[in-house]
């Protein structure tokens, strides 16, 4: 899916060949000497203009978003709440590491700033997830801190806690799993959320105690990616993940048999996007920046929406989310899966879960901008003076206005410190038509035909086929380093 597609974050991440993080690239003139590194430059004219005709910042609230912009993220981690020790681990950290760091009167100044004193998460349960800031000059200067970066870092590598942006964390708990059931993570890497996912389905008992008649599937379309994904959920320990290589665009329907399809119960689609909600992390992106990169995610957005949605259980939930605040790639997805599933999803009203999370509600109309500039509606005779990408999916139109798209929501970074971040929870009410588009629809909606003697035949020479093939590859593993299984299986 492009850049977009095998990072995740379309926009974000390192440049080509520039420097990722808060300096520019160290560049080299024609002299060969070696050129100064340069400050990012933390201002964008587009975005402050984008952002604020969009109207999605509250009257009087947009300097502390972008102020909020401008610094840097907090330290958040999660400590595995599925484990048995999950709270001896939280009340170490407090005794044996946070009660020793002198703060005074609340505050501890190294190196001439102030250190936040670690601190819960409000909304997180259990008080099991903390978030802290302080510097990596401040950190060589405080043994303590030293102590407890040393612990965090540690405990990760066992997966007893996972480094993790708090905003991140949100969208596994809407999906309300439980122990049995059947879930999808379709855009899985790095493997966060996934790993969340599975202490949820270990969730009565802890990992150690018992096993889940559940599974999480988490698949990633990009190879490499798939590798840093197996990496990260194998900590967990666990029985009940599958890790698959598949465009989640065209992720297949399974069956059990040929008369039963498997469908998730529960399905995460945090699909790529342009990654404008990461900038306190990805802070190229402030010079890289532009209206319209959203608009060429848009259209991959909704396929994965969509496939989703032909995936998933009557009565499961799907949870849609973005680590980008532009409508085109939130707001506009969601209205337009809604209407091309016709009644067949609704949006659920979460208002009253996660209270202590603040949020904001979606937006019911919104504004598109390319490089030709504002584009109030898509017109056939227009699409001169259109780019090639836009599509009519990407506005609102009255339609669109009377879904109750408020109940959709958008977390904001100067509200609780965290990036920014949208979601949408939606509940499948009952079973597709055929889609706009849809070739397999079709044929999955027909009643299934038992195979022909000649097809019975056909499948078992190649299910002996691959069994010779298996078995002469495994032949040729001998004495070679195994790889990783998502390579394997690939």
């Amino acid at each position: 899916m492009g850049r977009g597609y095998k990072g995740k974050k379309g926009g974000g991440g390192r440049g080509g060949k520039g420097g990722g993080g808060g300096k520019g690239g160290n560049k080299w003139n024609q002299a060969g000497t070696s050129g100064t590194w340069t400050d990012i430059v933390k201002e964008n004219k587009d975005y402050e203009e984008y952002y604020t005709a969009q109207g999605i910042i509250p009257d009087g609230e947009f300097h502390d978003f972008l102020t909020a912009l401008q610094t840097p993220l907090p330290i958040t981690f999660r400590i595995n709440g599925s484990g048995k020790f999950a709270f001896s681990i939280r009340d170490r950290l407090q005794t044996d590491f946070f009660a020793k760091l002198n703060f005074q009167d609340g505050k501890l100044i190294l190196d001439g700033e102030e250190v936040t004193p670690p601190k819960p998460l409000a909304w997180y349960p259990d008080d099991l997830a903390w978030q802290m800031a302080f510097s990596r000059t401040q950190l060589r200067k405080c043994p303590e801190l030293e102590q407890i970066f040393e612990f965090i870092k540690v405990s990760n590598d066992y997966g007893s806690i996972t480094r993790q942006e708090a905003v991140s964390m949100v969208p596994p708990f809407f999906l309300d799993v439980q122990p049995h059931h059947a879930v999808l993570d379709t855009c899985a890497a790095p493997g966060s959320k996934t790993f969340q996912l599975c202490e949820f389905l270990h969730a009565q008992g802890g990992i150690g105690t018992g096993e889940p008649t559940g599974v999480v599937v988490a698949n990633e379309v990009d190879f490499k990616r798939c590798s840093l994904l197996t990496h990260q959920v194998k900590r967990a320990n666990s029985p009940a993940i599958i890790v698959a290589n598949h465009d989640a665009s065209l992720f297949p329907m399974l069956s059990k048999d040929t008369s039963d399809r498997f469908q998730f119960d529960r399905i995460l689609a945090d699909v790529p996007c342009s990654g404008d909600g990461t900038l306190r992390k990805n802070t190229d992106l402030w010079r890289k920046w532009k209206p319209w990169m959203g608009n060429g995610m848009h259209s991959l957005q909704l396929k994965i929406a969509l496939t989703s949605a032909r995936l998933l259980k009557v009565g499961g939930r799907l949870v849609y989310s973005t680590c980008s605040l532009s409508p085109i790639e939130d707001e506009a997805v969601v209205a337009e899966l809604l209407v091309q599933c016709g009644g067949a999803l609704e949006l659920v009203d979460v208002a009253d879960e996660m209270t202590n999370l603040k949020r904001m509600p979606g937006m019911r109309t919104w504004l598109l901008k390319d490089k030709f500039g504002w584009q109030d509606e898509y017109l056939q005779d227009k699409a001169d003076k259109m780019e090639k990408n836009i599509v009519p999916s990407m506005f609102p139109s009255e339609e669109k206005a009377k879904l109750p798209l408020e109940r959709c929501m958008r977390f904001l970074p100067h509200q609780q410190d965290t990036g920014g971040f949208f979601v949408a929870v939606l509940q499948k009410v009952r079973e597709l038509k055929k889609l706009p588009g849809d070739q397999g629809a079709e044929a999955e909606d027909k009643e299934a035909e038992p195979p022909t003697k000649k097809q019975k035949k056909d499948q078992q020479e190649a299910q002996e086929k691959a069994e010779d093939e298996l078995q002469q590859g495994a032949a040729g593993q001998a004495g070679r380093r195994r790889l990783p299984p998502c390579i394997e299986l690939h």
